[in-house]
């Protein structure tokens, strides 16, 4: 039975916070934890709960956590798991996710998600699927009758110090306690923050960065005036990058930054090789180019010669540029500028990198495998500095998602666990403490954890006309759960509202609504003065796929000062509509005497040229899924990459061959179906899967993923 203790300074308190620790790590740092759970009390008002994990079994836990949210006297709100505390991994939900999607045939370890929404979001339901059988993961499967998207109850973080790099767990965690609990009685206001942007990421668009500062102002309004308080660096600005960026991070005025690049659990991927400048680096980019691609053959047991000859010619090179491309020594100097273009965990050890910034957010994949010996994460928190908090992922993250969602209210009455608990994806985890949060600015305090609690229609109508956007947009999201916002009334807080984190709150809402409305506000917000706003609308565009956004995606891809990201995200929209409507509405548009090129013949081939390649692209691919002479196998790749690009048209096709084919093959499209719950065709789909759910003369198996899919496909 798990022990549940409680140290009560604040007798006013109305809400709960749990500390679930195993027992080993609370008798190590039973000080710590005890000043920590102190701190908590007297600084946020709630009742501090220890609670011993003597089961080490997910199941458990999660039930004390449900039982001690439900109670009436101050219910547990939020959690933060302690220590050894075993990791749910979690299967069939990729769905839930913001870009995982891996064979589940894979190794189980690799495709399932580390989650902790299995310990704090109630409304979802789970399949028990066995614990491996070296590490501490209990697999799970999402059932068909749970909700299908991410909404936690409480709000939750994760602290797990291992024994990597010599230092032992215990130790780690009454530093990082010690330091924490001081970082916490600081009481400080957010003052300085500042971002970072890494090579490749989405696209390395200006536009996106330069638009992302005035999300800032807007998410923290205490920053604007005469002094600059908000720091940025880009990737580009020097070569390698990697000490400037540790440097800004080592500031000790600057309270949260912000990093936008690739990564991996080990690494943050920071520079590429330096783009040449002259004659000699042109030279020098070539060959160190080729020589990577000949290491790689020889690492895959190729012939490196027969690789170098290959290149020789495909670049029609001199013989002499490579001929030293298996040096040892040349292979160790490309070796040494290739660490230093990254940041990797050996790197706070061997720099002495100690960051001081008290919130991190890493926007890249991985960076927050907690799971495993150890990750960037875990590095940053576990440092002798002062960061205390760090968001990231477990696993693969999108790159066009909205990662600053909400992310003042942690400068104003909210806590970091909530930047995560609207994050809606199964990856997005706080490492560290997630009750910290940044004194308020503000005259006027909101207890927002407890009015997240207590949900209450009336107060989020008031708070709907609140002063700070991220209260608003908080209103909307709560507002839209209750059922109390039509698409019309969405579609006004679009069209009237000077702040973009609003407009894109409310085009978030009225996209799963999916009426005309949505039509409309998106043909608006396809040329909203904000990138992200903008380019998440694009992407709608495509996801949607109703021909009547043909002309607002045409009018992008005529523009000449559409930005790199949102260019990207057009072109990608071209696959998924009809050539003759797009190429119609192109002669139409671009033949408009206001259309102004310097060389528009040229520039029409050029369009048109794109459109004729990319319109359709996957039409074909769909259509072949329904054809019986292709093997199973075949099928099931077809099927599975339709995940990720809809030819809506080919619907119709798709379900009608669905009665007819094999119930693996019923599954797996059934499945793919339910990416596509933006799609005009959804009506349709859910017409023509509801009676599969319960017709007994489908396999279990198939009645199940039908269920899913109409939930995904209703936002349920």
């Amino acid at each position: 039975m798990v022990a549940t203790a409680s140290i009560v300074i604040n007798m006013q308190a109305r809400d709960g916070f749990a500390i679930v620790i195993d027992q080993k790590s609370y008798n190590e740092a039973k000080a710590q934890v005890d000043a920590y759970a102190s701190v908590v009390e007297q600084l946020h008002g709630m009742k501090s709960y220890i609670v011993i994990d003597r089961w080490q079994v997910p199941d458990s836990i999660r039930a004390a956590l449900i039982r001690m949210h439900s109670q009436k006297q101050d219910p547990v709100i939020g959690a933060v798991l302690v220590g050894d505390i075993p990791v749910a991994m979690v299967r069939d939900a990729q769905h839930m996710t913001s870009a995982f999607k891996m064979d589940q045939r894979r190794d189980r370890r690799e495709s399932s998600v580390p989650s902790d929404r299995y310990y704090d979001d109630f409304g979802l339901r789970f399949r028990p699927l066995g614990k491996d059988a070296e590490e501490p993961y209990f697999y799970y499967s999402l059932t068909a009758d749970s909700r299908q998207n991410v909404q936690p109850t409480i709000y939750s973080g994760r602290i797990r110090p291992t024994d990597a790099g010599g230092t032992s767990r215990y130790e780690k965690l009454r530093a990082y306690l010690t330091k924490l609990v001081e970082e916490k009685r600081r009481q400080h206001q957010l003052q300085q923050m500042f971002y970072f942007s890494g090579h490749g990421y989405i696209s390395e668009s200006k536009v996106a960065r330069i638009d992302e500062k005035g999300s800032y102002l807007e998410h923290f309004p205490e920053l604007r005036g005469r002094v600059n308080r908000i720091g940025y660096l880009d990737h580009s600005d020097r070569n390698p990058v990697k000490t400037m960026l540790m440097d800004e991070l080592m500031r000790t005025d600057l309270d949260l930054a912000v990093l936008h690049h690739h990564g991996y659990w080990d690494t943050q991927y920071l520079n590429n090789i330096v783009k040449p400048q002259t004659v000699r680096e042109a030279k020098d980019f070539i060959t160190r180019y080729c020589r990577e691609h000949i290491y790689e053959a020889k690492q895959r047991g190729k012939n490196a010669d027969s690789i170098r000859v290959v290149l020789e010619k495909k670049f029609d090179l001199p013989q002499s540029w490579l001929s030293d491309a298996l040096d040892q020594k040349l292979a160790m100097k490309d070796s040494l500028s290739e660490a230093a273009s990254d940041l990797h965990l050996e790197d706070f050890k061997g720099y002495g990198y100690r960051p001081n910034v008290p919130v991190v957010v890493i926007d890249a994949c991985f960076c927050g495998s907690f799971h495993r010996d150890d990750c960037i994460a875990n590095e940053y928190l576990f440092q002798p500095g002062r960061t205390v908090v760090c968001i990231a992922n477990t696993v693969n993250a999108l790159q066009d998602k909205w990662s600053d969602r909400l992310l003042g209210l942690i400068s104003n009455g909210g806590c970091a666990g909530d930047i995560v608990r609207y994050s809606t994806y199964l990856e997005s985890h706080v490492i560290g403490d997630p009750t910290f949060r940044f004194a308020s600015a503000g005259s006027q305090t909101l207890d927002i954890d407890h009015i997240i609690n207590e949900d209450k229609p009336s107060v989020w109508k008031k708070l709907l006309h609140n002063d700070h956007p991220d209260i608003q947009s908080l209103a909307i999201e709560h507002l839209y759960r209750h059922g109390m916002l039509t698409s019309a009334q969405l579609r006004n807080i679009y069209e009237t509202s000077p702040f973009a984190t609003v407009r894109l709150m409310a085009l978030e809402k009225i996209a799963l609504i999916g009426d005309d409305n949505f039509i409309e506000v998106l043909k608006e917000a396809s040329q909203d003065s904000h990138e992200l706003v903008q380019r998440q609308a694009i992407r709608l565009i495509g996801k949607s796929g109703d021909e009547r956004l043909i002309p607002a995606l045409i009018k992008i891809c005529i523009t000449n000062n559409t930005s790199d990201r949102c260019n990207f995200n057009a072109m990608a929209d071209l696959s998924v509509f009809p050539k003759y409507n797009l190429l119609e509405e192109f002669a139409r548009q671009f033949d408009d005497s206001n259309v102004c090129y310097t060389q528009k013949d040229s520039v029409r081939s050029i369009i048109k040229r794109t459109i004729e390649h990319k319109a359709d692209m996957w039409a074909s691919d769909m259509k072949q899924i329904a054809d019986t002479t292709i093997t199973p196998k075949q099928r099931l790749r077809l099927i599975r990459q339709t995940r990720n690009y809809m030819a809506h048209a080919v619907v119709p096709t798709l379900l009608n061959y669905l009665p007819k084919a094999d119930a693996d093959t019923q599954v797996a499209l059934l499945e793919m179906l339910g990416w596509h719950s933006y799609s005009y065709m959804v009506p349709r789909m859910i017409e023509a899967i509801s009676p599969i759910s319960t017709d007994t003369h489908y396999s279990e198996a198939v009645r199940e993923e039908a269920r899913k899919t109409i939930a995904r496909l209703e936002h349920k």
